[in-house]
């Protein structure tokens, strides 16, 4: 069996939103789709954007020994 302690792989997870700053809100992310929206919030009219956001994650396997039998690691933030 190939042991994978230790593994991490890289990944990208999309997140969808409504802002009225698009500025502020997509600084630290890589846009992938923008629009231009009108909305009512308590029967107010509100404009802002509808923005489609694209951010890397790392995602660690953990072998079934580690998981099962020992203490998760201190390093781990999950």
């Amino acid at each position: 069996m190939e042991r994978m302690e230790g593994r991490e792989k890289g990944t990208t997870r999309r997140h969808t939103f409504f802002c009225i700053n698009k500025e502020r809100h997509t600084a630290s992310s890589k846009v992938i789709d923008a629009q231009r929206k009108e909305i009512n919030v308590f029967g107010r009219q509100v404009r802002g954007w509808i923005v489609t956001t694209e951010e890397p994650v790392i995602d660690k396997d953990i072998s079934l020994d580690e998981s099962t039998h020992r203490a998760m690691p201190h390093r781990d933030p999950e």
